[in-house]
């Protein structure tokens, strides 16, 4: 039998896949190269991953008629149409393919509530009541894991937006460190009811609650520079709206007097490849957080905390369960288990920089290849050399006679440099070959810090289950009801008994299970006979979702199954006759069952008399015997058993 091998299918007159090999050479990545007698040819190693001929008939399949395709096997390693290529450890392809049409179902949601109610703030025919959105799932996990993605979406919008605005003020020189902060929080522009625990504060006081929600925002700054976290909301840097600069690395890099006793590989490079490189090995240092600042500081960290907690609200105070990052330190040596931190960086030959070092198009003018012992020289004289000119910083001596020491990322060197939003950051540590183009920015986040963000101001989202409790969920209904809370994503529990005032729009996170849910879900906009927009996501990994997406009359237009009650079940009758009493009685059944249970007592029958005074209480024991707890432990085994 046929092994089944996943890959990908590349298939484009423009332009095509070459046959000839001189012309093939000239489309593979240069780390898939290397030069044999004075000749280039693709590395052994990567020769069985090179794009194989094939033709693919109308039924898929492989045969000798079709479509001429080229096949690359898993994990993807490079783009046969625009060039850009991975480093070999990186098997995940999600990172590498993914875009905003491969977002998940909260991602999806949170951007259509947010535009749906960008349209209804403008639309001025609308009364402010008017101007809300509710949305339905069914459950109420799903609606309270929505309602928090859609407030943290929001935080960090508006968060980008405001760093954009004020790097975008003092350009081009851009911001510095002792000034970003407080540029971003007047950039920002919060009204004191959105993050104040007592906006009525004056003051010291109301300058403690200043100071603390600036802790917060630097905290959130540097956090957000981390590589990668955020695959479905690119940060500035991925969008080309951000640029982080060093001061002084082009003079650093343009003395030779700094370089010339260093390996031959960086005393014979130009500036513009040391400059290449130190940048690459910054950038690396910065993104794993390996930056020295006091709000990536463990103690700090522990004082923004307090002010956090005594001072802010949600969503701009940091939760108490909020577990928040630390600055790592990096040490150019490989990591050495069990006796080594985890969280730190460790910059050994292998590593991905130490790839970076040895690949020919590193260092073009340097014609040996590095070995993995002067790779790791390479690696600590470049730390040392940008020690000179105060890029690096040795915050951890070494820990024995021949340990090296560890080293940190000053934030006083960092020049945050706002960008035009056409060039998104590139990595050559993991993307070893850009695109030819340049690479393209994700335009709807582009247009969305620049000038979306801040509009959302003031928006936040609620879930509205049966697992809040009452007096919270009576208020969220008022708010809601006012247009104060203008995003309620709820569980059935609104599909009925709820009154709601005036509602125009209504968002379904998936399609509902049957046409009686639609119908009870859909009805709650437009009532009067006003009109309405009801809109619903689905998904491309959910069957039903997809079902009915390509029979959306099954959904909308399906007949509504009456519903049913016999009336000669007992237990049914009995069960609806309680509730309504309990309903017209206005009993509180508290919160759980402890509050109306007897749970202290194995019996529910009174406790017998106290015997008189002068009289023992005798209590009689049974037997031992089969039939009762002295039974012999096999015995109750069979017992059990039905033996």
């Amino acid at each position: 039998m046929r092994r089944v091998r996943p890959g990908f299918l590349y298939a484009s007159s423009t332009p095509p896949w070459p046959l000839a090999a001189e012309d093939v050479i000239e489309r593979l990545p240069d780390d898939w190269l290397e030069e044999h007698r004075g000749v280039l040819r693709v590395r052994p190693n990567r020769r069985r991953y090179l794009p194989q001929a094939v033709r693919i008939r109308l039924d898929g399949v492989e045969g000798d008629t079709g479509l001429d395709c080229h096949y690359v096997p898993a994990p993807f390693r490079f783009c046969l149409h625009c060039g850009i290529s991975y480093g070999s450890w990186q098997s995940l392809d999600f990172p590498k393919l993914a875009s905003l049409g491969t977002e998940g179902r909260s991602s999806a949601t949170t951007v259509l509530s947010l535009t749906a109610i960008r349209y209804l703030r403008e639309d001025a025919s609308l009364h402010a009541r008017a101007r809300k959105l509710l949305s339905f799932t069914d459950n109420r996990q799903d609606a309270s894991l929505q309602a928090g993605h859609f407030n943290d979406f929001i935080e960090i919008g508006l968060l980008r937006s405001a760093l954009f605005k004020a790097a975008a003020a003092t350009a081009p020189a851009g911001l510095r460190y002792d000034e970003l902060v407080q540029r971003v929080f007047e950039a920002l522009a919060l009204p004191k009811h959105l993050y104040a625990r007592d906006p009525d504060v004056r003051f010291q006081a109301e300058e403690e609650t200043k100071r603390a929600l600036r802790s917060v925002l630097a905290y959130r700054l540097y956090r957000d520079l981390k590589r990668g976290w955020r695959i479905t909301a690119p940060n500035l840097e991925q969008c080309g709206l951000l640029e982080i600069k060093y001061l002084s690395l082009d003079d650093l890099c343009q003395a030779e007097d700094v370089w010339h006793e260093c390996h031959p590989v960086l005393a014979t490079a130009t500036p513009q490849t040391r400059l290449e490189i130190a940048k690459t090995l910054l950038d690396f240092m910065r993104r794993e957080l390996a930056v020295k600042v006091d709000y990536l500081d463990p103690i700090a960290q522990e004082r923004i905390q307090q002010q956090s907690s005594q001072r802010l609200i949600a969503p701009w105070a940091l939760d108490e369960n909020e577990k928040m990052e630390h600055a790592a330190v990096l040490y150019p040596r490989p990591f050495r288990r069990g006796q080594d931190d985890s969280g730190d960086v460790y910059l050994s030959p292998r590593s991905g920089f130490g790839q970076y070092l040895r690949r020919p198009s590193t260092f073009p003018t340097y014609r040996e290849r590095l070995s993995l012992d002067e790779t790791q020289i390479v690696c600590r004289e470049l730390l040392e050399a940008l020690k000179i000119a105060g890029l690096t910083e040795i915050v951890m001596p070494p820990r024995e006679k021949d340990d090296v020491p560890g080293y940190q990322l000053p934030a006083s060197v960092l020049s945050w440099v706002a960008g035009d939003g056409t060039r998104p950051f590139h990595d050559p540590i993991r993307v070893p070959r850009a695109s030819e183009t340049g690479g393209r920015t994700n335009a709807f986040f582009v247009d969305f810090y620049r000038t979306m963000a801040a509009a959302g101001t003031g928006l936040e989202a609620r879930e509205h289950t049966a697992q809040v409790p009452n007096a919270e969920r009576i208020d969220r209904e008022e708010r809601f009801r006012s247009g104060q809370l203008p995003i309620l994503y709820c569980s059935p529990t609104m599909e009925l008994g709820v009154d709601i005032a005036e509602l125009n729009v209504v968002n379904l996170r998936h399609v509902p299970p049957t046409p009686a849910n639609y119908a009870q879900r859909s009805g709650r906009a437009g009532r009067s006979g006003q009109p309405a927009l009801v809109f619903a996501y689905c998904s491309t990994f959910s069957s039903h979702d997809q079902y009915f997406f390509k029979r959306p009359e099954l959904m909308v237009a399906g007949a509504v199954t009456p519903p049913r009650l016999d009336l000669a079940n007992e237990d049914l009758m009995r069960a609806h006759v309680h509730a309504i009493w309990l309903a017209e009685t206005g009993l509180s059944l508290g919160s759980s069952l402890r509050d109306i249970l007897r749970c202290g007592r194995r019996t529910p029958y009174a406790r017998p008399p106290e015997p008189c005074s002068g009289q023992r209480r005798v209590r009689s024991r049974p037997a031992p015997g089969p039939s009762t707890g002295h039974a012999r432990p096999r015995e109750r085994a069979r017992r059990d058993q039905g033996v």
